[in-house]
């Protein structure tokens, strides 16, 4: 699951399943939070995400999961497959500290996704773990 195709790949599953998401949210007033996190746009699709009523969630998740080829013959999410892609990644990146941070936690265990029904927090989590470890690798450096 690669930011590339993403975007278009959770807009085309909404549209399939028929979710909407709710963005009628109250203003932060003038100035907002415009400028922050740039760039940053999984934390904002988690809350997103989050909102939904549950059976929306599975539906997407189902949905997101199949496109990427991520569901088991059982209809489960493969994580197995899921983490040997983000380690094939990971493996690409020459000369990363991060990169080896993050393949290490992978490696041991800190960082860990099991294979569930489809959920797409449990992949937020395992990334959100990741990029944790990232930021820990980084300033101990």
């Amino acid at each position: 699951m690669h930011k590339e195709n993403m975007t278009e790949i959770i807009g085309s599953c909404m549209e399939e399943n028929g979710i909407v998401l709710n963005l009628n949210r109250p203003s932060r007033g003038r100035g907002g939070r415009r400028g922050r996190n740039r760039g940053k746009r999984s934390p904002r699709m988690m809350r997103l995400i989050s909102r939904l009523p549950q059976e929306d969630q599975t539906a997407l998740a189902e949905c997101i999961f199949e496109e990427k080829d991520l569901l088991t013959d059982d209809g489960l999410f493969d994580a197995t497959a899921f983490t040997e892609d983000v380690i094939a990644k990971l493996e690409e990146i020459e000369d990363s500290p991060e990169a080896e941070a993050m393949l290490a936690a992978i490696e041991d265990g800190t960082c860990v996704v099991e294979e569930s029904e489809p959920d797409l927090m449990l992949v937020f989590d395992f990334i959100k773990c990741l990029k944790g470890v990232c930021g820990s690798s980084s300033e101990e450096a």
